[in-house]
């Protein structure tokens, strides 16, 4: 018995490895490569995260040292701050610190999740950084109850940007790749949708 045609589609989001050009799928990761890509990710940046913190708290003692000691010159050095609060100090000394670290936690572990069917290798690398970024902050805010700030990016002491820590950047180069990799996902949807199937 032969069978008929398959009449089912996929949207663009599901699309899977099978649906696109033997060039096109070195960019896909089975549900496995993508987990052990992440979780090897999330190692490194842990280690890293929580040796340079280990290294400055040893150098400056306990809970910060706000002076200014320039690395590169005026512009680039270590402040050593304890940031109580989330991302720029928000919710700083509150109560309610832990309800937006565990909703970013949950929303970025559900996308990680979803991302597993079909996954990419920028999407997978994007994950790891995020999570393994938001675990190093977890673990300072956990066991210290406050995270450990230090590299300090300046033009005077006037206008500076907010003391940050490895983590911070790991988080915010993943979010910057996350999104340029849902746009060239999206992109590549759009394009396949507007492309005619072959005649049969």
């Amino acid at each position: 018995m032969q069978a008929g045609p398959e009449t089912a589609t996929r949207s663009p989001g599901n699309s899977s490895p099978s649906d696109h050009l033997p060039g096109e799928q070195a960019r896909f990761l089975s549900a496995g490569q993508a987990v052990s890509l992440v979780l090897a990710l999330v190692a490194v940046i842990l280690v890293a995260d929580q040796l340079t913190k280990s290294w400055i708290t040893a150098r400056y003692g306990p809970c910060g040292n706000p002076t200014f000691t320039p690395v590169l010159g005026r512009f680039a050095g270590f402040s050593y701050v304890c940031n109580s609060g989330t991302a720029f100090s928000r919710f700083e000394n509150s109560a309610f610190v832990w309800l937006p670290v565990l909703l970013a936690v949950g929303v970025v572990a559900w996308l990680w999740v979803r991302s597993l069917h079909g996954a990419r290798l920028m999407q997978q690398l994007a994950f790891g950084l995020i999570i393994g970024g938001a675990l190093g902050n977890v673990i300072d805010r956990a066991r210290l109850g406050y995270v450990v700030d230090f590299v300090d990016l300046r033009l005077s002491d006037q206008l500076r940007w907010y003391v940050f820590n490895v983590a911070d950047s790991c988080i915010c180069i993943g979010v910057a790749l996350l999104a340029l990799a849902f746009w060239r996902a999206e992109t590549t949807s759009q394009k396949e949708a507007a492309t005619p199937e072959p005649a049969a």
